[in-house]
């Protein structure tokens, strides 16, 4: 099926979708108010994370768009930054532990492949960290990107096909005829198209708003310090004890005890701790993520932020402690209230794929998956869970998303 499409947004989503759209044969212009990987693809840490992942949808999910990055790999122009070599979240305590086998044990039985690993294996594969770490989860299916080299090699692969990457350019509205959208309008003109697919993530819904449309996507702080490159050392991605009550997949466990997930300095400061560190292959290492809920979309670091990150690395990573900091930043992470995408034709012509809180893992392979919906054909993953309209929560209450 020939289709002219609008892709708004230069994320991963958008860049996959323009890639796969142009593959089809599809014309594809792709408007990006400012540059390629400007947003949540090119804020993050890069964790391809199945560890945590629900069953169902978004386990299903995940697991087809870790499969497809070694296939990206051969086809996407100036290749990316990929490394699968697994991810792990270690433990301090006994207390812990026993949580952590109940994880382990549940997550076997959903066909993960994950084990428990000892203290002394925990060190050899993370040797920053800790003396005295217990063990830890490991599963061999995470992987890490790169992110923003994976988005500008998606958006190269899309330009070879024949789409238009425009940077730059600020979509400021819908156009309609009748019921069907039919283009957009921008601050460069009138975009016209008789499909539009709105992948601007955590900036999806006021767009929308503006044609009387909800999409409650709100929007995660996380933010990220980055050291001076550092020799290699650390092989997975990394999490630690506090960004175990993030996960449903914790919370639900018998054993479960908040108190024993959590660290004064976080009350303390109003901020939570996604705990974690991940080196990329230029041996920088990435360290972070407090997150709060900012009313509007901020891109800034704050110092409270600064502050939580110092105290959780320098109590389980003390090696990192005297490393040379050499940038640091905030993103903004898309979620809706039941932690599932929007990826769905909401109105005739206007196809949303928007409200990733796992990205990484889903947004490549939903670039495909929206394609197959404008082709219409019969998507290769059941999007029941994922349809436009289904009850979500508001997101804008500042609590703390769970995922």
């Amino acid at each position: 099926m020939s289709r002219n499409v609008v892709v708004v947004g230069g994320g991963i989503v958008g860049c996959a979708t323009a890639y796969f759209a142009a593959r089809e044969g599809m014309k594809v212009t792709l408007l990006e108010k400012q540059t390629i990987a400007f947003g949540a693809s090119g804020r993050n840490p890069g964790f391809v994370w199945l560890h945590c992942r629900n069953p169902g949808f978004a386990l299903e999910i995940s697991r087809a768009g870790r499969a497809l990055y070694p296939q990206l790999l051969e086809e996407l122009p100036g290749g990316f930054e990929f490394r699968a070599r697994g991810g792990l979240i270690y433990f301090n305590n006994e207390q812990q532990g026993a949580v952590f086998e109940e994880f382990v044990a549940a997550r076997r039985a959903d066909g993960l492949d994950i084990e428990l690993i000892d203290g002394a294996e925990v060190r050899r594969l993370v040797p920053p960290i800790r003396p005295d770490v217990l063990g830890a989860s490991f599963c061999s299916e995470d992987a890490q990107i790169n992110t923003p080299t994976v988005v500008r090699a998606l958006a190269a692969g899309a330009r070879r096909e024949g789409a238009d990457i425009r940077e730059g350019v600020s979509v400021e509205g819908l156009v309609f005829s009748g019921e069907e959208v039919v283009g957009v309008e921008t601050d460069h003109g009138r975009v016209e198209a008789d499909a539009v697919v709105m992948a601007a993530g955590a900036w999806s819904n006021p767009l929308l708003k503006s044609a009387g449309i909800d999409l409650p996507v709100g929007g995660e702080r996380l933010q990220v310090v980055a050291t001076e490159p550092l020799p290699f050392q650390i092989q997975p991605v990394v999490y630690g004890p506090l960004a175990t009550k993030q996960y449903t997949l914790f919370r639900e466990l018998p054993s479960w005890d908040p108190e024993l997930f959590r660290a004064p300095y976080e009350s303390e400061q109003g901020i939570e701790m996604l705990q974690l560190v991940a080196q990329r292959a230029s041996g920088e290492v990435l360290v972070g993520c407090p997150m709060d809920y900012p009313a509007e979309i901020d891109l800034r670091p704050t110092l409270s932020g600064l502050r939580a990150t110092a105290e959780a690395i320098g109590e389980d990573f003390p090696a990192l402690a005297d490393a040379p900091v050499a940038r640091t930043w905030a993103g903004v992470l898309p979620y809706t209230t039941d932690m599932v995408p929007v990826i769905d034709e909401a109105r005739p012509g206007l196809f949303i794929a928007a409200g990733h809180v796992f990205g990484n893992a889903a947004g490549p392979v939903t670039g495909r998956l929206i394609t197959q919906l404008m082709a219409g054909q019969e998507p290769e993953i059941d999007l029941t869970e994922c349809r436009f309209g289904r009850p979500l929560g508001p997101t804008d209450t500042g609590v703390p998303a769970r995922w």
